[in-house]
Order: structure tokens, then sequence, then C-alpha cells
């Protein structure tokens, strides 16, 4: 690995990430269900895995991940709508904040979040929950009031492998958690 580093996969002495759920029956392999914050807690859809606390580098040892402010050379295509600017609304139509910057993942040449200021801080947004329209930004996995509660970075320019999974784990979990209404069946 860079750095001269070697890692044996799987980890074993690694661990997993606390569990924060509870069986609903007495019998092995019950369903579980989230004991706090389901949308935090890393159940169901909303799970991840414990990776390495520390941003992707590329082989020049910068991060692979990040912000067209501190990507040179890098820009939305002059055809395509630039949402910078564009109100971020939840699934509920509520707006959860809006769009300061893109990040863009300088190795794929594509952009991998959308960073949301919600008026107290900035998160932020997988491009695969978002859908750009020319007016604002639609997100149908959470609702407007959730953008608060979306798990932050250290850096304001950097995300690690970690805050990565934990961030999609939000938005998936909201799919699920997001509303009492989505936990019931469909017939």
């Amino acid at each position: 690995l860079p750095g001269g580093r070697a890692a044996t996969v799987p980890n074993l002495r690694q661990g997993e990430p606390p569990k924060a759920y509870a069986p609903t029956g007495a019998s092995p392999g019950s369903p579980v269900e989230p004991t706090g914050d389901a949308m935090l807690d890393g159940v169901g859809p909303g799970g991840y895995a414990l990776r390495e606390d520390k941003a992707e580098l590329n082989p020049h040892g910068e991060p692979v991940i990040r912000p067209l402010r501190a990507a040179a050379g890098f820009g939305v295509a002059p055809q395509d709508v630039d949402p910078r600017g564009l109100p971020v609304l939840g699934g509920d139509g509520k707006q959860g904040g809006t769009v300061a910057d893109l990040w863009v993942d300088t190795t794929e040449m594509m952009f991998r979040y959308l960073e949301v200021d919600t008026g107290s801080r900035r998160v932020l947004l997988p491009m695969t929950f978002a859908r750009i329209r020319r007016n604002a930004v639609e997100v149908s996995a959470v609702y407007g009031h959730h953008f608060a509660k979306v798990p932050g970075t250290r850096s304001a320019d950097q995300v690690t492998k970690l805050e990565e999974d934990k961030i999609t784990g939000f938005y998936g979990g909201g799919i699920l958690y997001a509303d009492p209404k989505r936990l019931e069946p469909k017939l």
C-alpha cells in the first residue's frame, strides 16, 4: 500500500461498528430494529463498515476526493446545470439547505458529493441520492430537517473513507427510517 504499509483482509482485529439494535424476537435470526436514532445507528440500509479513518490518496499523496474550491482544473461542464446556489429539498418538499460546492473524484473525473450549507454547518450529500433539476436539488431519501444531522467531516476540504461510509449510511438509512410510514408493508 502507499507508504510501504501492508494490510490483511479481513482484518479480524478491527471489530465491528457499535451495535445499536435489538432483536424483535427471541429466536436466533430474528429481525432487528434500531434502539436509538435509526438514521445514525448503522442498522439495515444505514449500515456501514469500519473503514480506515483516512482520506483516500492518489499516487502523489493528495486526497482523491476534493471540493472544487480545492481542485484546480476541474469544473462543471457548460451544458450541465451548475447546482451551486440551488436549494436542496428533502422528500417532504422542505428545504434542508443550499448547495455550496461540489466534491470531485479527481481520479475518476466525476462528482461524488454536493456540499450542502444547512445554515449552521456544511454536510455532504452523495450524488447517488441527489436529483439535480434546473431550479432545485431533490433528495427523496431524507426530509428537510434531517440534513442538520448528517454525519460530518473533520476537515473542510477532505473526507475520510470512514466518514464516507457513515454519510452514505445515513442517507441509506433514510430510505427506510426517515418516515415511520416507510416501515409499513407495501401491498
